[in-house]
């Protein structure tokens, strides 16, 4: 059987030149967290000038060295104006403060800010004050450029866009970001039992969760659902203006594995249908068929999902095939496996890790979707050659992937 890591690599061949780039509005950026096409650099200094960061009293450290001293008292101090965020004061004489607000520019001749808390009379308006615990030389005072520095490459290429790294660009004063924009992919779910009389067949939970997935790294979905009919599946699918399909169901061993008898009828049609060595999500293909680049993927919905974090989203994300695609970690397990493991596979396991460690959720079934929803994170059981000898017992350390 072919290794997962083999297949994500053909999926990855198959997705990446599908992937392109586009500026965008950063205002358009906000529901998705795309990924970024090129680095951000920063053209001015953040903060753009040196500003309080309480509310309180600007004044010179010298005045406050100079001042009037009463044991740890200092003063009384004359108020003579106020700044507020958003405007410049006029400059500070020696000897006196100015009232300033969190935000507000330092102005010329202060470079300390004396919070109102630590004043008396410790309110705004009064027409003097005095100080009881004087700060030090250049308190709470944010420095120009003490976040970034003008000409600082403050995002990467290839970086998610989460909402930190929006506000860093809008901060830096960033208007528009050139991002990766993915294919508009068809979500195609297979099967009489999901096409049909709803009273006989099931629900279409693989395209819930596959629509899901891909709308949420930015892409532009559509879904379908086909019978059994090999010659339907291909119409249907040729007159969707797509260009990736994800089918669901249809590759295994059944008599009717649709996408296996539409590959069959199409002459042009280049897929490559084998067993992958994991568990769940063995049955797998990739290729061309109807004229587009497809990625085959079991029905069971567990193997779907698993099948799209190993594989698709990976490809998608631009991530190499030797990269761990989530955020990995390594943790004991509780408890010796509750199964098995089938010999000479990747087992992948859906898990909740805490401080204890990995405790596994549900079997190892690819239909136990409600124990995926359960589950945090993602956990990897090596192939062994030797069921009787499974390499994870309670207290052995696994990969994980986090996912929740």
């Amino acid at each position: 059987m072919t290794s997962a890591f083999t297949h994500r690599r053909r999926v990855f061949e198959t997705i990446s030149p599908l992937r392109g780039s586009a500026r965008m509005p950063l205002t358009a950026l906000l529901e998705v967290p795309r990924q970024l096409a090129a680095d951000v650099v920063s053209a001015v200094d953040v903060p753009a000038f040196d500003n309080s960061s309480m509310d309180g009293f600007a004044v010179s450290a010298q005045t406050l060295t100079s001042a009037p001293r009463d044991g740890s008292r200092l003063g009384p101090l004359p108020v003579v104006g106020q700044v507020a965020a958003g405007a410049r004061g006029a400059a500070v004489d020696p000897g006196t403060v100015v009232e300033i607000m969190t935000g507000a520019p330092v102005p010329e001749g202060a470079d300390t800010i004396i919070p109102i808390e630590a004043t008396e009379p410790g309110t705004f308006g009064a027409r003097e004050i005095t100080v009881k615990d004087a700060p030090a030389p250049g308190a709470f005072v944010r420095a120009r450029g003490s976040d970034v520095t003008a000409g600082t490459t403050v995002l990467r290429a290839g970086a998610l866009l989460t909402p930190a790294r929006l506000g860093v660009a809008a901060a830096c004063g960033v208007v528009d970001l050139d991002v990766v924009t993915l294919p508009r992919i068809l979500v195609l779910s297979t099967g009489d039992e999901i096409a049909g009389d709803a009273d006989a067949g099931i629900e279409d939970a693989n395209g819930i969760t596959l629509t899901a997935s891909l709308t949420r790294l930015g892409a532009e979905v559509t879904r379908l659902r086909v019978p059994d009919d090999p010659e339907e599946l291909l119409r249907r699918v040729r007159a969707v203006d797509t260009d990736l399909v994800v089918s669901t169901g249809g590759i295994s061993k059944g008599a009717r594995e649709v996408v296996k008898l539409a590959a069959a009828l199409d002459p042009a049609a280049d897929m490559l249908f084998e067993p992958i060595a994991m568990q769940p999500g063995g049955p797998q293909g990739v290729g061309t068929l109807a004229g587009l680049p497809w990625v085959a993927l079991p029905g069971n919905p567990v193997s779907a999902l698993i099948s799209v974090e190993l594989f698709i989203r990976p490809a998608l994300l631009g991530i190499d095939p030797g990269l761990d695609a989530r955020p990995v970690g390594f943790h004991p397990l509780t408890a010796d496996l509750d199964e098995t493991p089938p010999a000479g596979k990747l087992q992948v396991r859906r898990a909740i890790v805490d401080d204890d460690g990995i405790t596994l959720v549900g079997g190892s079934r690819s239909h136990l979707l409600h124990s995926y929803a359960e589950s945090t994170h993602l956990v990897f059981i090596p192939p062994t050659d030797d069921p009787d000898d499974p390499f994870a017992a309670a207290g052995d350390r696994l990969r994980t992937w986090t996912i929740a």
